[in-house]
């Protein structure tokens, strides 16, 4: 069997631009393609926000195994967004308002419990709080975290990456 060998692409890469595509498409319930915005971002950073974003995609796979009715993955992404997330509420972080998504996962691993695996297509995942981007308050969070892909001063940089196509 032929082995094939691991093909690699140059993007560029804007932390605000994922941060509002992310929002976007977990407001609009796009949960896989919520979580992808952030996955190469979370790669690249290296400093104390990285949990936060792990958690930001870790509740958008919650969201995606809620949607396709797997109960161990949601349970277990809803327990452990949850956990990334705690130590950063109530926020705002980056930007983004951390309480309401945090507060939400507990309701939700809460909700999933009582509902029970046979109950998951009963989940209410409707009502998930909107989660809001001010990209305003990014340069100021970006300086405070020294959060890659950000000046000194909080301005947002073209960061050219090479990632696995």
């Amino acid at each position: 069997m032929q082995q094939r060998r691991k093909q690699f692409v140059r993007k560029v890469l804007i932390v605000p631009e994922a941060f509002e595509r992310y929002c976007a498409d977990f407001n609009a319930g796009r949960f896989y393609e919520a979580h992808e915005h952030l996955e190469e971002v979370w790669q690249f950073e290296r400093g104390p926000v990285r949990d936060f974003y792990k958690g930001l995609i870790q509740a958008a796979a919650a969201c995606v195994h809620l949607s396709r009715g797997g109960y161990p993955g949601a349970r277990r992404l809803l327990a452990t967004a949850g956990g990334y997330l705690a130590p950063y509420r109530p926020g705002p972080v980056m930007g983004m308002e951390v309480e309401p998504l945090a507060a939400w996962l507990t309701f939700a691993l809460e909700t999933l419990e009582t509902l029970g695996p046979a109950g998951i297509q009963r989940f209410p995942l409707d009502a998930r709080p909107v989660l809001v981007f001010d990209p305003a308050a990014q340069a100021a969070e970006a300086r405070r975290w020294e959060a890659w892909g950000f000046d000194e001063t909080g301005e947002a940089l073209h960061m050219e990456v090479t990632v696995a196509a």
